[in-house]
């Protein structure tokens, strides 16, 4: 008799654990910049190096005068602009004053920012407002045989180091509050079939100079943003053929009509576990949504309707989290 109900035990355990799938989602990305007098959520972007916008056409003497940093800066500024555009948010070019070239600390006042901010209905402002590039005339060679089971052919090698510099600001409607300088000493490389076409394609110093302005603006991006983090969650998913339902819609991120789902139960079950569940689903739905308050206050009442195991260790972890 007594193995018998062990039996029976271990089935309930097995299916209270089968009645409870995991749920996961990214969160999305949120820069670290903020703020609260702003709600349009629109950058504006300046390049202060050159007024032309595009790498192989020019529309004023830069090109002949700042060849390499007109390259770079148009390509590190075409990179944050798609990328922004890419994250959702409305970004806008704008012309701002050249930069003095020789002076590193040419910053917009508090009251500029402020100006153009509101002017242009805007919460931040980008501007570029260094950019140096110079590659050294020392270039070292090389040539390498490789085996007869690649042909036996020779491959020449050309190699010279770059050294660049760039200078980054980001104002909000307070003022400054970013500001980047990067600086890099690269060693470029280049190969070809001759000796003369090695050499050739290590003086493709444009190439260079913009995939160097694309990595600054990489940089740039990724520390404004967090790393991607990944959520998992337990939720109850096979209670019953609602539930089913409603964790096949948060699975396809139908996230309103799955809510509605275990709002229904709330207030229309009587039975006291399943109203629990419903009420902890739910919180982890407000979870997703990033109303933590919200999760908490429906956890709590999840927990004081049944105690469940699942919803006390998911109490803990938001009380943490909030007090963190």
């Amino acid at each position: 008799m007594k193995f018998k109900y062990f039996i029976f035990l271990a089935f309930v355990f097995l299916l209270s654990c089968t009645e409870v799938k995991y749920y996961k989602w990214e969160r999305s990305s949120q820069f670290y910049l903020s703020d609260d007098n702003c709600t349009t959520k629109k950058f504006l972007i300046a390049n202060r190096i050159t007024k032309d916008k595009d790498l192989d056409q020019s529309e004023s003497l830069d090109y002949l005068f700042r060849g390499l940093e007109r390259q770079g800066s148009i390509a590190t500024i075409n990179f944050l602009l798609d990328t922004l555009k890419k994250l959702n948010f409305d970004v806008e070019l704008i012309e701002l004053p050249i930069a003095n070239i020789n002076n590193f600390d040419d910053t917009l006042s508090a009251d500029s920012a402020l100006y153009i901010l509101k002017s242009n209905n805007a919460c931040w402002l980008i501007t570029l407002d260094y950019f140096k590039a110079f590659f050294d005339n020392n270039i070292q060679e090389n040539r390498q045989e490789t085996s007869q089971d690649y042909g036996g052919t020779t491959i020449y090698y050309a190699s010279r180091k770059g050294v660049f510099r760039a200078v980054m600001r980001i104002y909000d409607r307070n003022g400054l509050v970013r500001h980047f300088d990067f600086s890099q000493e690269p060693i470029f490389n280049a190969t070809g079939n001759t000796k003369a076409e090695a050499l050739k394609n290590i003086f493709q110093t444009k190439d260079f100079t913009v995939d160097w302005g694309y990595s600054f603006a990489r940089s740039v991006i990724k520390q404004l943003s967090p790393p991607q983090m990944t959520t998992v969650r337990g939720i109850y998913a096979n209670t019953n053929k609602d539930f089913k339902k409603a964790f096949k819609l948060l699975k396809i991120k139908d996230i309103d009509n799955a809510k509605a789902i275990y709002e229904k139960y709330i207030n229309n079950e009587n039975d006291k576990i399943i109203i629990a569940k419903a009420l902890y689903n739910l919180a982890i739905v407000y979870e997703f949504m990033g109303q933590l308050d919200k999760s908490l206050e429906l956890a709590n009442q999840s927990y004081q309707l049944y105690q469940l195991d699942i919803v006390k260790s998911y109490l803990n972890y938001l009380k943490v989290k909030l007090n963190s």
